[in-house]
Formats: structure tokens, C-alpha cells, sequence
């Protein structure tokens, strides 16, 4: 008898680019300027609820932008006993969506890009407020399941 195996790493799409961007403007004010400056049409989307989250479908290139926020917050979990307050303070927690790279604000992911990475760095760094741009190399990241949202 014949023995199958699957290999869920097959299923993992490993064509997009990543970039990280370091920066202080807020999401949408870096989904403006990443669509002017590229001429696309990133919209937000509530595909994560706990991140920021803009995705635009390039249908002539057959390209799909993302603009995620790397850092995100949650409820905590907590079963601690009620104290006799009216009002009790929310506590959230801090969680990243790649935690080997937490001082990453927004990361860029493109699916089927057709422009050179080298040339989408510097025309980021054109963007005010932009402290830092670079590539992350996705072979080498232990979290690269969080990167599929569909």
C-alpha cells in the first residue's frame, strides 16, 4: 500500500516582495503617498482586525498590493476577579505581525511585482516623513505565515 504525504510548504506562495518601512506618519497618510507616488488605488479593507489594512488589485499587471501595519493591539485575555469598579480600564496588548521585526511600523507586500525593489526603496524615501525603507528577505522568516490573508 502507497503512502502519501502533503506538504503544506508547497502551498505557501513565495512570489511577493516585502518591504519594511520606518516611519511616523499614520496609515492612511502612507496609503495616500504610496499611491501618488506609484499611481495605485490602495483601499482599506477589515481583512485583519487587529492591523491596519490597505489592498489595492493591480488587474492589469496581474499584481496585488498590500500596505499592513507591522504592529497591531488586542484585548488581553484576563480572568483576573472583577474589582467593585464602574468602570474598569481596557487592557490591550501589543502584538506584531512580524515579531523578528518590531521596530518595522508598515511592511509592503507585493504579489507578482513587475518593478525593480531597488527603484520602489528610493521612490518611498521620496515620501515625507519616511525615516527608513528597506527589503526583508523572506526566505529566512520564521513568520511568514502571517503574510497570508487569504
Amino acid at each position: 500500500m502507497a503512502v502519501y504525504k502533503l506538504d503544506f510548504d508547497e502551498f505557501i506562495d513565495d512570489e511577493f516582495e516585502l518591504l519594511g518601512i520606518h516611519t511616523t506618519l499614520e496609515s492612511y497618510h502612507l496609503a495616500y503617498f504610496i499611491n501618488s507616488v506609484f499611481n495605485v488605488q490602495l483601499k482599506r479593507t477589515e481583512v485583519l482586525l487587529e492591523f491596519d489594512f490597505y489592498e489595492f488589485n493591480d488587474h492589469k499587471n496581474q499584481a496585488v498590493w498590500n500596505l499592513i501595519s507591522n504592529r497591531g493591539s488586542q484585548e488581553k485575555d484576563s480572568k483576573k476577579v472583577l474589582q467593585e469598579s464602574l468602570f474598569l480600564p481596557e487592557e490591550k496588548e501589543i502584538i506584531y505581525l512580524l515579531p523578528e521585526y518590531k521596530k518595522v511600523d508598515y511592511l509592503v507586500k507585493i504579489e507578482q511585482n513587475t518593478c525593480a525593489i531597488e527603484n520602489m526603496i528610493e521612490n518611498i524615501k521620496t515620501i515625507p516623513q519616511i525615516i527608513t525603507t528597506f527589503a526583508i528577505d523572506t526566505s529566512n522568516l520564521k513568520s511568514k505565515n502571517n503574510l497570508i490573508f487569504y
